[in-house]
């Protein structure tokens, strides 16, 4: 049985490993020994080899069910499994798996966010200076252009995927609620609620997962339960780095918008 588990979920808890900088053991040079590895179930005995496929793992496996992706340590294995689900596109998509090297074998990160011409990722055992040994979790955005950025797995989320292909379907034997009664997400309240002024919990929900999404420049002091420019400025901002789901920005979001930002339900 496949866990309820949404983009979000791992795209949240990446990103909160990379604000803590943890970095694999250091011994006159890094060792690739870490947690990862250790607290992944399966792969304890891959601990100081290679560990980007398997931070990715330890996500699933943290968000509730490691079997929403391939549970091999290999790139090559996890592009041939990917596509042997028929979870494997050409195109980014908000929580994919790209996998990086001329045929994706060489490194993979999870995508939080993208647009026409980029794509901003967690990755494990990499780093920002541009040296060949990666050491730790970093943030880091790539081109969508670059020759080895070579595809897209989708895992198996029970959210339906925001993604830039245009041929995409998604699969409805995977699309779960999370409690078997109310929707995995808030539903969309409709345009009118968009009204400034507007004081709710829901807007600070919303307001919540915009930051979350990295798209609350706009707040001073951060989401609040009152309705602002600022929030439907983020939000602007959002629809425009995502790809326009639902089409451009006309002041309030769309419904498409609103399913792509995936507000959590409080229950």
């Amino acid at each position: 049985m496949v866990a309820a588990i949404a983009p979000s979920t791992l795209i949240d808890l990446g990103q909160q490993e990379a604000a803590i900088k943890y970095q694999e053991d250091y011994d006159g040079g890094w060792t690739n020994l870490n947690k990862y590895a250790r607290e992944t179930p399966g792969m304890a005995e891959y601990d100081g080899q290679s560990y980007c496929v398997i931070g990715l793992l330890w996500l699933a496996y943290r968000a509730g069910d490691i079997t929403i992706m391939p549970q091999t340590p290999a790139c090559d294995e996890v592009v041939s499994t990917y596509q042997s689900w028929n979870r494997w596109s050409w195109f980014p998509a908000y929580g994919a798996q790209v996998m990086i090297g001329t045929e994706g074998q060489d490194h993979t990160a999870l995508v939080y966010q993208y647009n026409d011409t980029q794509i901003w990722t967690v990755e494990f055992n990499t780093n920002t200076t541009g040296a060949a040994e990666g050491d730790g979790v970093y943030l880091r955005v790539r081109n969508r252009s670059d020759a080895n950025v070579y595809g897209y797995g989708y895992p198996r989320y029970c959210a339906p995927m925001m993604t830039a292909d245009p041929d995409w379907v998604d699969d409805p034997a995977l699309l779960k609620t999370s409690d078997g009664a109310a929707p995995a997400f808030v539903p969309y309240p409709g345009p009118d609620w968009f009204t400034t002024g507007r004081t709710s919990p829901l807007v600070l929900a919303m307001g919540t997962r915009l930051v979350a999404a990295g798209y609350g420049s706009h707040y001073t002091s951060g989401p609040s339960a009152d309705l602002g420019s600022s929030d439907l400025a983020n939000f602007a901002d959002f629809v425009a780095g995502t790809g326009n789901p639902g089409g451009a920005w006309t002041g309030v979001p769309t419904e498409a918008a609103w399913r792509a930002l995936q507000v959590p339900h409080s229950h």
